[in-house]
């Protein structure tokens, strides 16, 4: 007889089934890193070997991961805890979290990250042990119901009632998980896609999971602490995988064949070089005082005062040359881009863990080569994470990269910046066989010609100065009207500020032959005349925004006006399906105020439409311009 019960839909049924699908959905497109699937899984693991093992036995802890990149196939084993077979199923819902209702869980916690697996999968299989008792469930096509109108599978235990047995085996759990070749979805089979492709470059699957997993977990870095043991196979290759951070002196160690000639953490260094040489001219003391590294690990810093966060430091200084060449072994060179780098900036951790979130990109020339991870000690900080624990709130995000900025400058990190070296014997500019000019005429190799009567004559812009550039000289012949710049910088968090001031007259006025322009009832009912200090955002195109505000650098709420090359319209859908459901749209022109907007996009980042100028399409009204 055929089993009726349905653990996962019980547990699913406190919503109706349209309400949990698009709940599910949204849970997968929360989740912004391509290698979530390996982080998920692994501190599930990691979580149930600390419940299991006090931290002066974590060493006795064991986690395996398989990847098999052809079929998609992901097989992780551990010897923690284990779950209880009426709970193996409750880890699959939307929520549902035993860490959460336990108070157990030093990592995985909101409840969601098995959904986000078990929910793009074709094949599923969770064993576990537990108390003695073993026990499984299986699941397929489970991605179906989401993604495709099915029905939510009985697990093939539950159909051929096949119960729980005794085992005198270890308590622990593994998961086998298989994902569809073709996932229905496309910004789910990108993602997939650039997963497994990152299994590929064994160097690049090490340094994910050594720098966004759990087994980047930093008490080794801070104490030479033992961690748990871990073995990486991909295609049954193993990898010799470490554990514990991937570290920029290990980078950098590595990428100068391990030679630590000129390391110095900075106390050693300020009393060993800097005090010693400060009676040398000054051309011997820059000789002297070349450094590769700068390191310092700080521990017991507090933030904030109200709910204070303890919070300890690690920060390197290097020269980007070398992180530069580490990461050119991480390119895809038939894509030419990156699924993962290694970056310079202010990146969170909690609790031990690197969550792959960055609090400041250090982008200000100032900070360029400094590289800080902030740990927050404080486990209860996980009550702030996301459904994703992808961040916490931007009031403590800022809190934090600013206590990092002040102890750059008080521990005299900045002060010695000039100092690491890398950007002098190695760079571009003392290769005697260098042609300066090459590079940028490689560059111009992409654009075509134009003739028309304006000094930009070679499209599309690839830079988003160019942007900036076109957006001017279109200001000052007056096909773009009202604009006047007062502050441009590459430095602070938005481009521009810019005067706005128009009054109602023929040559301003929204006509048939004048798309750019304000319609006549809209000036009436601002008396005649629009006068604002606005700031404006340029971009190449509109997607990079959306770069911007993943990595906290941007607010759009802040804008009045964004300005980019291509709003790649005909492609709008993408942004309304993979990017929170934000809708590009063309302008309203009732309502819109700005000279020369053409679209807007209304989103969840920001109350009102933001009003877009895309400067193709004003090249295509005002001077024909068309380059197919």
């Amino acid at each position: 007889m055929k089993n009726t019960t349905n653990t996962l839909k019980s547990e699913l049924s406190t919503q109706k089934e349209e309400e949990i699908k698009s709940n599910i959905e949204r849970i997968i497109s929360s989740y912004r890193h391509v290698w979530d699937v390996f982080c998920e899984l692994l501190q599930n693991s990691a979580d149930a070997i600390f419940e299991k093992f006090p931290f002066s036995d974590l060493n006795q802890g064991n986690i395996l991961l398989e990847i098999f990149t052809n079929e998609r196939k992901i097989i992780i084993k551990d010897n923690g805890i284990g779950i209880e077979e009426k709970d193996i199923s409750k880890i699959l819902a939307t929520g549902k979290s035993l860490k959460r209702e336990q108070k157990k869980g030093r990592f995985g916690f909101m409840g969601y990250g098995f959904t986000f697996i078990a929910f793009q999968s074709s094949y599923l299989k969770i064993e576990s042990i537990r108390k003695g008792k073993k026990a499984s469930r299986t699941y397929e096509n489970l991605y179906k119901f989401v993604f495709e109108n099915g029905e939510i599978p009985n697990s093939l235990e539950e159909d051929r009632n096949i119960v729980s047995q005794d085992s005198q085996d270890e308590s622990g759990t593994t998961v086998t998980i298989i994902f569809p070749k073709e996932f229905p979805n496309e910004t789910v089979e990108n993602s997939l896609t650039s997963a497994f492709r990152i299994a590929t470059n064994h160097d690049a699957i090490k340094a994910v999971v050594r720098t966004q997993t759990v087994i980047g977990y930093l008490d080794p870095v801070f104490n030479s602490s033992e961690f748990l043991n871990f073995e990486l196979l991909v295609d049954e290759e193993n990898l010799n995988c470490a554990t514990g951070y991937l570290t920029i002196r290990e980078i950098v160690k590595e990428h100068l064949k391990n030679n630590e000639d000129r390391f110095y953490n900075i106390f050693d260094y300020e009393n060993k070089i800097i005090k010693i040489t400060n009676d040398f001219s000054r051309t011997i003391q820059n000789q002297i005082r070349k450094v590769v590294l700068l390191e310092e690990k700080i521990d017991g810093i507090q933030i904030g005062s109200r709910n204070p966060l303890n919070v300890r430091f690690l920060i390197y200084a290097t020269s980007k040359l070398h992180i530069n060449q580490f990461n050119e072994r991480f390119l895809d060179k038939e894509a030419d881009s990156y699924d993962f780098e290694i970056k310079h900036g202010v990146w969170l951790a909690i609790a031990g863990m690197p969550l792959s979130v960055c609090l400041d990109h250090f982008e200000h020339s100032n900070y360029l080569p400094f590289t800080v991870i902030a740990d927050i000690k404080d486990e209860a900080i996980r009550n702030d994470l996301d459904a994703g624990r992808k961040g916490i709130s931007e009031y403590r995000m800022k809190q934090i990269a600013d206590k990092a900025k002040e102890i750059l400058s008080s521990h005299n990190f900045i002060r010695y910046r000039k100092y690491v070296v890398g950007g002098s014997s190695d760079s571009r500019i003392s290769d005697p066989f260098y042609e300066p000019k090459k590079d940028l005429e490689e560059k111009l190799k992409e654009k075509r010609r134009y003739d028309s009567n304006l000094k930009h004559k070679f499209f599309p812009p690839i830079e988003e100065q160019e942007v900036i550039s076109l957006f001017i000289e279109l200001v000052t012949i007056n096909y773009l009207k009202g604009y006047t710049p007062k502050i441009l910088s590459g430095y602070q968090v938005y481009d521009g500020l810019f005067g706005y001031d128009l009054d109602d007259s023929l040559e301003s006025r929204y006509s048939k032959d004048n798309q750019l322009g304000i319609r006549a009832d809209t000036f009436q009912k601002h008396g005649g005349n629009f006068s604002a200090e606005i700031l404006i955002e340029f971009k190449k195109d509109l997607n990079s925004i959306y770069t911007d505000i993943d990595k906290n650098k941007k607010n759009l709420e802040h804008i009045n006006l964004l300005v980019c090359w291509d709003t790649d319209f005909q492609n709008r859908d993408k942004i309304y399906h993979q990017i929170r459901g934000d809708t590009l749209m063309e302008k309203d022109s009732l309502s819109n105020v700005f000279y020369g907007v053409t679209h807007q996009l209304i989103g969840a980042n920001r109350q009102q439409p933001l009003p877009i100028i895309e400067l193709k399409k004003v090249l295509e009204l005002t001077i024909g311009y068309s380059i197919n």
